[in-house]
């Protein structure tokens, strides 16, 4: 029996199985201390104060007082002193003549189109045969009714039948009338049948040609006399004070390009009760006839005198309406202010001075901000538009 020898046993060096879980307790203390010191470096570095309390950083300008005259525009339609639509009344037919086309010039009284006149003669002629014949009638029941009237005196006839016979004659009378008026009616039918000029002008539509079936209230031509215009507007009703008669108005006439200045004629006395605006109109001369009707006209009327605000460049401040915000530095703080919006011009803004003049204002960084932040005021960079007054 072979016997296996015993291995020897060494004295002073522990146990493998005793040594691990020390080293496992050493290294996961030393990720702890890694881990600890990396965390208090990162929380040392950490900006603990927020955002919305650091003081931001904007550029200023100071506000500067300028002499402003307020403007006030508006478009206007260029209309003939005179027009009219041409067309049957009172008769229907055929149309016979159109004599002009449009851009022909006529005088007042003048044939401009014709209605076939048959019919409407026809019914003239009828109603003064007709009233010729109860004419005739009439007379003679006059003579007879005088004779009656002479018999009832001497007592020949009754007083009724004297009565009868006045009766019929004032009959007759009335139908008479009646015939008379329709003659006068079927004349005015027959002098309907052609359409005459009401006035000197121009033909400034031909809405029918010869051949076309027309009825009462058809047109068949326009006409218009444009020797003087007049240019016709409304204005909102907080405008009156700028509306008097006979103040300036510069006006831009669109269709030829044209520059001229001239006066208010006439002011409506009261505004549009569904718009809530006032009509007024400038009279033009146009002799030579080089201004063209139905076109458009920009109107500028401006204050007499100039007032005195504040100017800023219009980045400076945020306008809604009649209002423009903007932020004004005090110490180092931004302060929201809202001040009445009176005008712009060449990218200025002109505003009521309700700030002193050398004011300061954020031009650059303004939207970033909110009322009562707190500020970094630095003059603001690139060209600021220098005040002066407005034209």
């Amino acid at each position: 029996m072979t016997q296996i020898p015993e291995e020897p046993v060494t004295h002073g060096e522990p146990p493998r199985n005793l040594r691990l879980p020390w080293l496992i307790v050493a290294g996961t203390a030393v990720v702890i201390l890694v881990g600890v010191g990396l965390a208090w470096r990162a929380s040392s570095r950490l900006n603990k104060t927020p955002l919305s309390a650091s003081p931001k950083n904007v550029g200023t300008i100071e506000v500067k007082s300028a002499t402003y005259r307020i403007q006030h525009r508006y478009v206007g339609a260029l209309l003939a002193w005179n027009e009219s639509k041409l067309g049957p009344q009172f008769v229907s037919g055929y149309v016979t003549e159109v004599r002009y086309r449009p851009g022909a010039v006529v005088h007042k009284g003048e044939t401009l189109a014709i209605i076939d006149p048959e019919m409407a003669k026809n019914k003239s002629t009828a109603s003064q045969k007709q009233a010729e014949a109860i004419k005739a009638q009439l007379w003679a029941l006059t003579r007879e009714s005088e004779r009656i009237q002479g018999l009832e005196k001497k007592g020949i006839i009754s007083v009724n039948d004297a009565e009868r016979k006045l009766a019929g004659v004032q009959s007759e009378q009335a139908k008479l009338q009646a015939a008379q008026a329709q003659m006068a009616s079927s004349d005015l039918e027959v002098q309907d049948t052609i359409q005459r000029a009401p006035f000197d002008g121009e033909i400034a539509n031909r809405y029918l040609d010869p051949g076309a079936f027309v009825h009462p209230g058809d047109f068949i031509l326009e006409v218009v006399d444009r020797s003087k215009v007049r240019c016709s507007t409304d204005a909102p009703e907080e405008d009156h004070p700028f509306l008097a008669v006979g103040r300036s108005v510069h006006m831009h006439l669109l269709a030829n390009s044209r520059e001229l200045d001239a006066k208010i004629s006439r002011v409506s006395p009261g505004a549009d009760p569904g718009t809530r605006t006032i009509h007024f109109e400038v009279d033009l001369e146009n002799k030579d006839r080089s201004i063209p009707v139905g076109t458009t006209a920009e109107m500028l009327i401006k204050e007499s005198e100039g007032r005195k605000v504040i100017q800023v460049p219009s980045s400076a401040a945020k306008v809604e309406g009649t209002r423009a915000t903007l932020f004004v530095i005090v110490g180092d703080r931004a302060h929201k202010k809202v001040l009445p919006f009176l005008g712009e011009s060449e990218g200025l803004l002109y505003l009521a001075p309700d700030l002193p003049e050398g004011s300061r204002v954020v031009l650059d960084g303004r939207n970033q901000l909110e009322d009562g932040d707190q500020v970094i005021a630095r003059p603001a960079t690139g060209s600021v538009p220098e005040a002066g007054v407005q034209p």
